[in-house]
């Protein structure tokens, strides 16, 4: 049977009060023998406390809320199990909510937080085209009594902490280095268009195209979702532009594309070149191994679950926003266009 603090009262031949104060390390004028007396039994009797009915009494819970638009992506899951380690390490609980992209599931999974007492919270925002809702889901998230912080993606007008990558040079960098091999009809496939990754990263494409002097051109362009057959609808759609090199804006939509390329009987990267963002562990054990842009997963949860800690700690504090450099990792996915010297 689980011991309780009203048992712990009886054996000590104290007060559940003065169990309650002792415990909970909250201020009291309890004999230093007696309070080591309690604690004595409490370790004995393996006691644990309810956190609940603490956090009722303390107004904490130690518990935080995490929030991420798809766990079925590997990059999201990596982000999920780095955010909950460094939460552990701190005496932290998680609780985390899965949104499918939904900006709907985002309100409903903030006030479901919230409801249970949560001390603050960590968003991934779902990317919301309707300028209206988001206004309102800014609003919402303005009156919160809990500190968060934004993870991975933004929304504008928005006044918290925040980390992620920094998008748009990945995007540079990975188009440069199509254009060092020699590329020139340098296809792009776009997350969700209005999404924060996903027009960052396609900023990063055409201003490395724009250093190059190669006009933009939008037929070089295909909207995918970050998921695998969207990056396979999108390079079918390139590949009939007769673009000789692919920058994909997740690695999912980059082995989409791999797909699309074998499904003509072509090679990667004999006939089409292909570059990929996130850096995932299949990436690396891909035939051929796809070059990519990589940020750390680690980082990025440690970064925001400091930005929070910080945050639980000093309300008042600056809300700093961070962007973490990317890294060009060049695998055997991409080489000189077909025929060049």
């Amino acid at each position: 049977m689980k011991c309780t603090i009203r048992d712990i009262a009886r054996e000590a031949k104290v007060s559940v009060t003065t169990v309650s104060l002792i415990l909970n390390g909250r201020p009291n004028s309890v004999s230093e023998p007696t309070a080591n007396r309690i604690r004595e039994i409490a370790k004995k009797n393996n006691y644990a406390p309810n956190h609940f009915a603490v956090g009722l009494v303390t107004k904490k819970t130690n518990t935080i809320g995490l929030i991420l638009p798809d766990i079925s992506n590997t990059f999201f899951a990596e982000l999920g199990r780095s955010v909950d380690g460094f939460c552990s390490a701190a005496g932290y609980s998680m609780i985390l909510s899965n949104t499918n992209h939904d900006p709907a599931k985002d309100v409903s999974a903030v006030n479901m937080l919230v409801n249970r007492g949560i001390d603050g919270l960590i968003i991934a925002f779902s990317q919301d085209e309707n300028k209206e809702r988001s206004q309102n889901f800014i609003a919402l998230l303005d009156e919160l009594e809990v500190p968060f912080v934004a993870l991975d993606s933004w929304i504008e007008g928005l006044s918290c902490p925040g980390v992620s990558i920094h998008h748009s040079k990945g995007g540079l960098m990975a188009t440069k280095h199509l254009l060092s091999l020699g590329h020139r009809r340098i296809g792009c496939i776009t997350g969700p268009r209005g999404s924060y990754t996903a027009e960052r990263r396609l900023k990063g494409y055409v201003n490395a195209l724009t250093e190059a002097g190669i006009p933009f051109d939008p037929d070089w362009v295909a909207t995918g979702d970050y998921q695998f057959e969207s990056g396979r609808t999108a390079a079918q759609q390139l590949l009939q532009q007769g673009v000789t090199a692919i920058f994909a804006s997740n690695d999912l939509m980059a082995y989409g594309a791999y797909q699309a390329v074998h499904e003509r009987g072509w090679n990667v990267p004999e006939d089409i070149s292909i570059v990929g963002f996130d850096d995932l562990f299949f990436s690396a054990i891909l035939p051929p191994p796809l070059t990519t842009i990589h940020q750390s997963v680690s980082m990025l949860g440690e970064q925001a679950w400091n930005l929070l800690h910080d945050r639980l700690r000093d309300p008042g504090m600056e809300k700093e926003y961070k962007q973490l450099e990317p890294d060009l990792i060049i695998r055997n996915s991409t080489q000189a266009p077909k025929g060049s010297c």
